[in-house]
């Protein structure tokens, strides 16, 4: 029995704005930072890494990428993210284009923003919805990520904590919580932070993922929830219980938990 594979061409235009605070590779360089991953309506991922395109051309103002995938499908969003290498200063994303050679169709993404730990948006995973019509076909939410440590000895953790949030439509990818709207060290014995995840909106919520790295001396965690709003201002709100630690000797006796909304 004979399977047909179809392989498309597709080029990738991405754009960006020059600044002094832009690392700019050599010409005879590869593409070293950047990885996108599409999310198509039959919530399909596709991951393609820049990091060894087939053609580079760059110039001052974009980079054109040519490569080979299979049926992306109706791609609604792209997730971009770059490593945070020594000596990077950061891009300012200005946009993203994918053209189907043969089919000559395209999709478009505006973006205009920094990829940079040390500027206002203090990320380096961003989420861009396609743009038909010159309409946003979803919107973009800051959702407000909340996580309750518990009131027991040893309940704080120093460890870098990373969490998903998953929707009815897709998921965030892991995103590393950096900065949290509470004043004080984060992750402590009784005390709740909260974090900005911005992404494409995921709909009705079902679970999160949520785990650390084991860095530091006892860095197990006693998890009471994860709380999540829409954004800022909005009356709904996603509780996801735990009541558990989160720790290789205690509790769970893992690092990583998945939990589903109540």
């Amino acid at each position: 029995m004979l399977t047909e594979y179809h392989v498309y061409n597709t080029i990738i235009e991405i754009r960006r704005i020059d600044s002094i605070n832009t690392v700019i590779p050599a010409s005879n360089s590869t593409f070293p930072l950047f990885t996108v991953k599409f999310r198509n309506s039959t919530l399909g991922l596709w991951k393609i890494s820049l990091s060894e395109p087939v053609l580079t051309l760059p110039s001052f103002s974009c980079y054109l990428v040519q490569i080979e995938t299979g049926d992306l499908g109706d791609v609604y969003k792209i997730r971009v993210s770059c490593d945070d290498v020594p000596g990077f200063k950061g891009w300012h994303l200005k946009s993203f284009h994918l053209q189907e050679l043969h089919t000559k169709q395209e999709l478009n993404f505006e973006c205009n923003c920094w990829l940079v730990l040390k500027k206002e948006d203090k990320e380096l995973v961003k989420e861009f919805p396609a743009v038909t019509g010159g309409q946003k076909t979803f919107p973009v939410y800051k959702y407000v990520v909340s996580v309750h440590i518990g009131d027991r000895w040893g309940a704080e953790t120093f460890a870098n904590v990373y969490l998903t949030l998953y929707g009815k439509r897709g998921d965030t990818g892991v995103r590393k919580l950096h900065t949290s709207l509470t004043k004080g060290r984060k992750f402590q014995r009784n005390k709740v932070d909260s974090f900005l995840v911005e992404a494409v909106s995921l709909s009705h919520l079902q679970k999160v993922v949520i785990g650390h790295d084991g860095e530091g001396y006892g860095a197990g965690m006693y998890l009471k929830m994860v709380t999540v709003k829409e954004s800022p201002d909005s009356d709904k709100e996603w509780v996801f219980p735990l009541w558990n630690w989160l720790d290789t000797h205690l509790g769970l006796c893992e690092t990583v938990c998945e939990i589903v909304t109540v």
